[in-house]
């Protein structure tokens, strides 16, 4: 079985899937945002941004899949990414839970070098609280987040350990 995830893995599709998987997530907090009137908070912009960082990254890994070394490359930046957003979430799960003493602040937190909630207000604008996160099927925003990067991040971790095995093979790629 992870040999046939090592091999799906090259494939030009399978860093299509990611991309889409991702991008679907932008979407519905999208939809929450703008039709079920959930803003996001500074941490869920914050794990927005991470998370266009691996559509973007999938994306390109996806251009070079056939390169070894340039889809290791995108696979640790795409699994980079996704640690980052699975941190920010379980930093949020903390604040939401009482377990994290933390004051959100209203702004996004972006470092001035890249504001994005400036360049892009619609996407990373935070209008919402820290520690109110919006109902989604059984869990909340936040819980549903903690699964729906941490699976996906785990997969990327198991396809990064797998490409040390063929690592020497790729030496002079």
């Amino acid at each position: 079985m992870l040999d046939s995830l090592y091999e799906f893995s090259k494939k030009r599709l399978f860093w299509y899937l990611v991309a889409a998987y991702f991008f679907l997530m932008e979407m519905i907090a999208l939809f929450y945002q703008y039709v079920l009137d959930w803003y996001p908070c500074a941490l869920c912009v914050q794990v927005r941004a991470w998370v266009w960082g691996a559509v973007i990254a999938s994306l390109a890994t996806a251009f070079f899949h056939d390169r070894f070394w340039l889809r290791w490359a995108g696979l640790t930046l795409t699994g980079a990414f996704l640690g980052g957003g699975f941190y920010t979430s379980w930093y949020a799960w903390g604040v939401e839970r009482g377990t994290v003493i933390s004051s959100c602040s209203m702004g996004a937190g972006f470092p001035s070098f890249m504001p994005l909630d400036q360049w892009i207000p619609f996407l990373f604008g935070a209008e919402g609280a820290c520690g109110q996160s919006p109902p989604m099927l059984f869990l909340s925003m936040v819980e549903s987040l903690l699964i729906t990067i941490g699976l996906p991040l785990l997969v990327l971790l198991a396809i990064w350990v797998l490409n040390f095995r063929v690592m020497g093979q790729h030496a002079s790629d």
